[in-house]
């Protein structure tokens, strides 16, 4: 059930005279075309009466029209790798009902943060069309590319509706990044298969990015319809690509990181990141009782020691996904606890067993043994009753 919309706490300023007040942002809005960028002060008269429109709509908890799955322009064989190229109608849509979407929430005060603070680099994750997709001539559309995330964006009036009816938004911007974050730990569920065009299709009906609507809604595999619905992500790039689009529909920038050819997203307002994108729903996270949601998150100095500049490419590429270790070692994950049973019951030790696996590559049997992991897991397991009563 969708919420009403939300009252104005002030009357709605027309978008040129707000903009006229807060001339970065107004920079900051930037649509790109074949003839180069063009910042709104630049804007034709048509494009502003545009614009206009869709925030009226959006003020009200409307929008315009804007496609759920966009067509996409280039046409896949089944082996090719995918990409999305939208019409110029299609992206031109979705960028004005975006752009309506972020001022509705900023000059109505539907949020408890505001963009009046941003920098132009959070600010053009927000407001600049290059940073949702990128003119290309070849196709005469917009593609986007892996740095925008595996994803074909949804409406924005869609994923304001998503996070509301979901509870999602918080009473600070960082309380709304840890329910989104516990929303996909809950829902998500990394794909298999190739990034070709027939295993697209196969997974969301869409030879092209995962549409974004059909990753928050469910799918069925169509050679796994024993499996039932569920909520595919395209791995990192997916997952990072998704929280972009559905957090700037509340105003939170969230730019994609690339390190070790896996996504990481920055979270930029609230300096933190993920350390791997598919973290969120790695078997890690989930203990009993819960992991705080927040606690998967790390900061810029934890960042910055396991991926900035002097950390060497192999640690980099060990750090991938190290928070997720980091929480299993110190809150014993069902999951881990699993492992460690199928390991007892196959006679394995803890040197060739396979919860050394999950954590070898930033830890040594040695220091787990210092941490008291496997008498810790004795503990918990013996606690829940024994394997056979671990929470699956």
């Amino acid at each position: 059930m969708c919420p009403s919309p939300i009252s104005w706490r002030h009357p709605p300023q027309p978008t040129e005279i707000w903009l006229a007040d807060h001339p970065a942002i107004a920079a900051s809005i930037v649509w790109e075309d074949s003839g180069g960028p063009h910042a709104y002060p630049s804007w034709r008269t048509e494009w502003k009466t545009e614009l206009q429109q869709a925030f009226e709509l959006a003020q009200m908890g409307s929008s315009i029209p804007v496609d759920k799955v966009p067509p996409n322009k280039i046409k896949l064989a089944d082996d090719e790798g995918v990409t999305t190229v939208l019409a110029h109608t299609d992206a031109w849509a979705y960028y004005k009902a975006s752009v309506a979407r972020s001022l509705a929430a900023e000059i109505g005060m539907e949020l408890r943060w505001s963009v009046t603070g941003y920098t132009a680099q959070e600010l053009a994750q927000l407001f600049d069309s290059r940073e949702m997709f990128l003119w290309n001539t070849e196709h005469e559309g917009y593609r986007i590319d892996l740095v925008h995330g595996d994803i074909t964006p949804a409406p924005p009036a869609f994923s304001w509706k998503f996070i509301r009816s979901n509870g999602l938004t918080g009473d600070s911007r960082f309380a709304t990044l840890a329910r989104v974050i516990d929303w996909c730990r809950a829902n998500l569920k990394h794909f298999g298969g190739g990034a070709d065009a027939a295993n697209m299709e196969d997974i969301w009906q869409y030879r092209g990015r995962p549409p974004m609507v059909r990753v928050l809604t469910g799918t069925v595999v169509g050679r796994h319809p024993e499996s039932g619905i569920g909520c595919w992500t395209a791995g990192c790039w997916g997952t990072v690509g998704l929280l972009r689009a559905l957090l700037r529909a509340v105003n939170i920038p969230v730019k994609l990181v690339i390190t070790a050819n896996h996504a990481q997203p920055w979270f930029m307002a609230d300096s933190m990141y993920l350390s791997h994108g598919d973290d969120p729903y790695n078997g890690l996270t989930k203990a009993t009782p819960p992991i705080p949601a927040e606690e998967i998150l790390i900061d810029q100095t934890t960042f910055n020691a396991w991926f900035g500049e002097g950390v060497s490419e192999a640690d980099r590429s060990n750090n991938i996904g190290r928070r997720t270790r980091e929480l299993g070692l110190q809150y014993l994950p069902d999951y881990l606890l699993t492992t460690y049973c199928n390991d007892i019951t196959n006679l394995r030790g803890h040197e060739d067993g396979w919860v050394f696996r999950s954590f070898s590559m930033n830890y040594t049997v040695v220091q787990l043994e210092a941490e008291n992991l496997w008498n810790r897991m004795d503990k918990k397991i013996e606690e829940f009753g024994g394997c056979d009563h671990i929470p699956r």
